[in-house]
């Protein structure tokens, strides 16, 4: 049986930051929500949304949900975000078997160890940047956030300074096609040509790799030399599986950097603290992406007829678990709504949760913890520019900045 539904509960745009009142405060919406109605129905964009933190890790850690969209009925969600089913999904919509292989072989390759062995280098990297943009007044996310991220992931997979450029045009364009359901169709075709050419380019990588026969130390050599049980990745998954980590990682990334500089900026004397005691950033960091994550939602698929919440899930309908609505629910964090870098425990859904916990999670929290570091370093005065209001990304799905120009106080 359902339990009652409001009807001026918030649904298809108005969950998404398509919608100006959502893109100002998605908090305000989503706590609202999930005090009247922890699961309901969306309809729209959505087929069944999760607010609450207790039935969404239930919902993330249930391995006997579906995340393959194939497995969904066709629905007016599905026909509104124009999903291909036609080919297999990429890695994080994979159901088991094949998910437990893939991330098995993937997951020796991109390990810990080789993510931490990238520090130093990532650090250079941040120093660059900033040093660059320093002297003034500036856009965080277009001279610092947008490249980070891109340049970063390039030199994991060991993609040559030379096409450095080009991988982040055809990142950026497939970012637009490929991360916003309603893209226009100039887009879509502009991020299918892309792909094309990241994947020729990958391609290539691959095959001058095998052609010398050297067992190089970046992520594809890596991803061409694993094996696990006799088993090893074909060329076309190295390929989709670096792709998805330049496009996954690429625009999150940059989202995160971006709305993490500025809650640290705008709240009290958290800059200054970090500052005096930069020890605090590991824990800044993982405030940052608990406060504000760049992804709204994670789905899972009801394989039967099920009852979250007192809601019954159709079979085939999508369960959208929101993500930031975990992480401001009082029942998980206490003063949830409080930006605090010396908050703990933090405790937070940003990177999801269960067998599809993000593989790019570590990577993206040694970016931000590296510029956290060199921004108190090198610009202990750092603080928003009034004469620039800052403007979130207008993107379904995704909390980011477009623009926020700081300069040095």
């Amino acid at each position: 049986m359902n339990a009652p539904v409001s009807d001026d509960l918030p649904r298809g745009i108005e969950l998404t930051s398509l919608s100006e009142n959502f893109r100002a405060n998605p908090r305000a919406v989503l706590d609202g929500a999930r005090g009247r109605c922890p699961v309901y129905h969306d309809g729209i964009l959505r087929d069944t949304v999760v607010l609450s933190a207790d039935i969404g890790r239930k919902v993330l850690t249930d391995r006997s949900l579906p995340t393959d969209p194939r497995n969904t009925i066709e629905t007016s969600t599905r026909r509104l975000r124009g999903e291909d089913l036609e080919k297999n999904p990429p890695i994080m919509f994979m159901d088991d078997p094949l998910h437990k292989r893939v991330r098995g072989l993937v997951g020796k390759a991109f390990n810990n160890e080789r993510i931490e062995r990238q520090r130093p280098r990532i650090g250079d990297l941040c120093r660059e940047l900033v040093d660059a943009a320093a002297g003034g007044v500036f856009d965080f996310i277009e001279t610092i956030a947008r490249p980070l991220p891109t340049i970063a992931i390039a030199e994991v997979l060991g993609i040559d300074a030379s096409h450095h450029d080009n991988f982040k045009l055809w990142s950026d364009q497939m970012v637009a096609a490929n991360l916003n359901p309603l893209a226009s169709p100039e887009v879509k075709q502009a991020g299918s040509e892309a792909a094309v050419s990241l994947y020729n380019l990958f391609a290539a990588e691959i095959a001058e790799r095998r052609e010398r026969a050297v067992n190089g130390d970046d992520l594809i050599s890596a991803m061409i030399a694993v094996e696990q049980d006799g088993d090893r990745l074909a060329d076309a998954e190295i390929i989709e599986l670096s792709q998805v980590l330049l496009i996954a990682g690429n625009q999150t990334t940059t989202d995160l950097l971006g709305t993490m500089l500025r809650n640290i900026l705008t709240t009290g004397d958290s800059y200054a603290r970090l500052c005096a005691n930069p020890a605090l950033i590991p824990n800044a960091v993982d405030e940052a992406i608990r406060f504000e994550p760049p992804i709204f939602s994670t789905d899972r698929v009801a394989p039967d007829d099920m009852e979250l919440g007192g809601t019954t899930v159709p079979k085939g309908h999508q369960i959208s678990v929101m993500l930031s609505a975990l992480n401001h629910d009082p029942a998980l964090n206490p003063d949830p709504d409080r930006f605090d870098i010396e908050r703990k425990p933090v405790k937070h859904f940003s990177f999801g949760g269960g067998r599809h916990i993000c593989l790019g999670a570590p990577l993206a929290r040694l970016e931000a913890q590296e510029l956290l570091k060199v921004l108190v370093e090198r610009l202990p005065t750092l603080a928003p520019d009034p004469a620039h209001v800052p403007v979130y990304t207008i993107n379904p799905g995704f909390r980011g900045l477009d623009e926020f120009w700081v300069k040095q106080g």
